[in-house]
C-alpha cells in the first residue's frame, strides 16, 4: 500500500489538489494496481477537474478516475480470458 501512495504523490505532485484529498484511501482502492494504472488515475483526475472548467482536482475527481480506470482493466481482462478458451 505504501508503495502505490509514494506513486500517487509522485504523480499528483505538480496537480493542483484540493486541500483534504485522501491518497492513503485512494491508493488503498486500488489494490493489485500496477504504476501504470496509478498513473493513469491521476491524469484521469485531472481531466475530470479540466472538462468542469475547475482549476483544483477533488476528492472525487480521484474517486470516480479509479472507477474508470480499474473498469477498463477489469474488462480488458475479461477480454483476455475470453481469447483464451
Amino acid at each position: 500500500m505504501q508503495s502505490r501512495f509514494d506513486i500517487l504523490k509522485i504523480h499528483s505532485r505538480r496537480m493542483n489538489l484540493m486541500r483534504g484529498i485522501d491518497l492513503k484511501k485512494i491508493a488503498e482502492k486500488m489494490n493489485g494496481a500496477s504504476g501504470a494504472e496509478l498513473k493513469a488515475v491521476c491524469t484521469e483526475s485531472g481531466m475530470f477537474a479540466l472538462r468542469e472548467r475547475r482549476v483544483h482536482v477533488t476528492q472525487k475527481d480521484f474517486e470516480m478516475a479509479v472507477a474508470k480506470v480499474m473498469k477498463k482493466e477489469s474488462e480488458k481482462n475479461m477480454s483476455l480470458r475470453k481469447l483464451w478458451k
